[in-house]
């Protein structure tokens, strides 16, 4: 496998038995399974997933929030290859490439970027606001992403409301039918002992009637 390639997620990545089964998540190159781990099972514990299709349900709605994270870093990504472009020259080699993009990322605005920066002609400030007008059609694509996958964020958090809503009026209802069942033994049992009281009493009846005072 090369390193361009996309990990496979353990099964252990996954909270789910038919996430697992059906949908399994690649982690890409230089993410972090812990991280990753972490986040789902606190999403999980939010939502107070219980069931396996809701704990299902609570993983496709964290692979969206991990999905929008990426999309944030290619973003960020985007806007950073676009400073290299603009501070590179003809004579700069892929070495010194590396390290404009590596310390670009790691926000070390040492002496010797600034110094490329301003032998550019540029401000930090200013290098970073042409570098996003030229990477504006990259990163507009980039929004469109984000802007489908919180689409499909909100369906799935309804989908999950629905389930969970499901189970607790699937719970009131068997408890109001256990109280029901309740009611019903009651009024059957007070039925039966007035009917009890009202034979003994028509058999005493009778034998009142005849006694002298």
């Amino acid at each position: 496998m090369t390193d361009g390639e996309p990990t496979a997620t353990p099964k252990s990545l996954s909270d789910s038995a038919i996430g697992n089964l059906f949908d399994p998540i690649r982690l890409l190159p230089g993410e972090s399974a812990e991280a990753y781990l972490q986040g789902l099972r606190g999403t999980i514990k939010e939502l107070g997933a219980a069931t396996e299709l809701q704990r299902y349900l609570a993983e496709k709605i964290f692979q969206c929030l991990w999905w929008m994270r990426r999309y944030e870093t290619q973003k960020e990504f985007a806007a950073i290859n676009a400073m290299v472009d603009l501070l590179a020259t003809h004579g700069t080699s892929k070495e010194q490439r590396y390290a404009l993009t590596a310390s670009l990322q790691a926000e070390q605005w040492s002496k010797e970027l600034l110094k490329v920066i301003q032998s550019a002609g540029y401000t930090s400030g200013s290098l970073l606001a042409k570098a996003l007008t030229q990477c504006k059609d990259e990163i507009q694509k980039i929004d469109s992403l984000i802007a489908w996958r919180v689409k499909a964020l909100s369906q799935l958090q309804q989908s999950y409301e629905a389930l969970a809503n499901r189970t607790v009026m699937a719970e009131r209802l068997k408890l109001q039918n256990e109280l029901l069942r309740r009611d019903l033994r009651a009024i059957e049992s007070t039925a039966v002992k007035a009917s009890v009281a009202t034979e003994i009493n028509s058999h005493d009846y009778p034998k009142t009637k005849g006694r002298k005072s």
